[in-house]
């Protein structure tokens, strides 16, 4: 198998508080990208504080120590440049894009919001809300928006990962000020975060405006109390949820390892093969041929500890959620006697390393990269071997993984039917 060419160069160095910094100049575009992922998600959730990740995914947007309520929207749109965040079981992670010459509003701008907890109670309550409205909008109200809750307590017996990353809101309700100032004070800390800079920016003058602005920061003493996060669910789980849905649907999620293992890779492939394009195994027959489902699709869920493969098809009218099992079954039995072909893996291949050359055009991409294979991996460099891994992938390993985790005992089935009438 050839040898991938594409190579993103950077530099990695430690200020003396903890923070680890990453640097990769890309000249191509007169803007930067500054990305921090602080390690903290909902799996490192105390009971009772569920939720605490992601609401502080939007606090940290409610004003810092220099900058008031509102005013880092309004100073990142001002300079010409857009900003966002994101919350998952293991991260959280913030970017900011500027126009080259706006680096130090950037790093100032992010380096005040890890410098000193400055959450108001006015705030806190209005975040509170936003999120409570987040979760009846996506969850509550939203056609099988409720699979978020429904899978995690079911794949995991306990710790962080048997919850979803908006978490209980009677534990947000009941958030304090001071409850919040802890989980920022143990875990918004240099020493618990990854910077990275890509961009077209000054090597030298990056690095001294980062010590600048970061430089004083104290680091803390990030101490973590979740317990086993890998810890699955043993034997088949099934069940029938009844929600305000149209039509049924049947969703299956089988248990694999976690993220950066061959095994990931390897479902990866399978997963590119079974539900991507109208070519793909489960579209062809079910959509195309058998006209079951009027949507199946699966995706690969890795985190840092576990990871998940989902097949998830909402079903025509009239259709039994059995037949639509029986079929996906008889899909992945398929692939578990037979294995795929060599037409099909060298398709994949093809696929993902175009798609991941094209994803590293975008120094917001680069950015996260970078920082997410340092935070979980202790290797920014991953970002370079990554699509090597893929490359190597073989007919046998998609064929021995298949039959080691797509087995009955290793999944949970839901089946989604519509409210019946009282």
């Amino acid at each position: 198998m050839k040898d991938s060419t594409l190579k993103i160069t950077f530099e990695e160095f430690k200020l003396d508080n903890g923070l680890t910094v990453l640097l990769s100049e890309d000249k191509t575009i007169p803007s930067v990208a500054i990305n921090i992922c602080y390690k903290v998600g909902s799996k490192d959730e105390d009971p009772g504080k569920r939720g605490f990740a992601h609401l502080f995914e939007h606090l940290m947007y409610e004003g810092s120590k220099n900058v008031p309520n509102g005013a880092y929207d309004k100073y990142c749109l001002f300079a010409g440049g857009e900003n966002n965040g994101y919350t998952n079981e293991d991260k959280t992670n913030y970017f900011i894009v500027l126009p080259s010459h706006q680096l130090e509003l950037g790093l100032w701008l992010e380096s005040d919001r890890m410098a000193a907890f400055s959450i108001s109670e006015e705030s806190l309550e209005k975040q509170k809300q936003v999120v409570n409205e987040e979760k009846m909008q996506m969850y509550d109200n939203k056609p099988y928006g409720s699979l978020g809750l429904e899978f995690p307590p079911r794949l995991f017996k306990n710790g962080g990962y048997s919850w979803d990353t908006i978490g209980d809101m009677n534990d947000i309700g009941s958030a304090s000020i001071n409850d919040v100032k802890k989980f920022f004070e143990n875990y918004y800390v240099p020493n618990n975060a990854v910077l990275s800079l890509t961009g077209d920016f000054d090597h030298n003058q990056a690095k001294e405006a980062i010590k600048k602005y970061f430089g004083d920061i104290k680091p803390g003493n990030t101490v973590r109390t979740f317990q086993s996060t890998g810890n699955f669910s043993t034997g088949e789980i099934r069940d029938v949820i009844y929600d305000n849905v149209q039509f049924p649907g049947v969703f299956m999620a089988y248990k694999i390892p976690e993220e950066n293992t061959n095994e990931q890779y390897a479902f990866e492939v399978l997963n590119e093969i079974l539900s991507t394009g109208e070519s793909s195994k489960f579209y062809k027959t079910l959509v195309y041929e058998k006209q079951l489902v009027s949507e199946i699709w699966s995706y690969i869920d890795a985190k840092e500890y576990a990871g998940v493969f989902y097949i998830f098809s909402i079903l025509m009218p009239g259709v039994k959620n059995e037949t639509v099992e029986d079929e996906i079954n008889r899909i992945i039995n398929d692939i578990k006697n037979n294995g795929i072909t060599e037409k099909e893996l060298s398709k994949v291949k093809n696929k993902f390393e175009t798609s991941y050359t094209f994803r590293l055009q975008s120094i917001i991409n680069k950015a996260d990269l970078l920082a997410h294979y340092k935070t979980f991996h202790g290797n920014a460099g991953l970002v370079n071997s990554i699509i090597q891994r893929f490359l190597n992938i073989s007919l046998d390993d998609i064929h021995n993984n298949a039959n080691e985790f797509l087995r009955d005992e290793n999944r949970v089935i839901l089946n989604y039917l519509p409210k019946k009438n009282n």
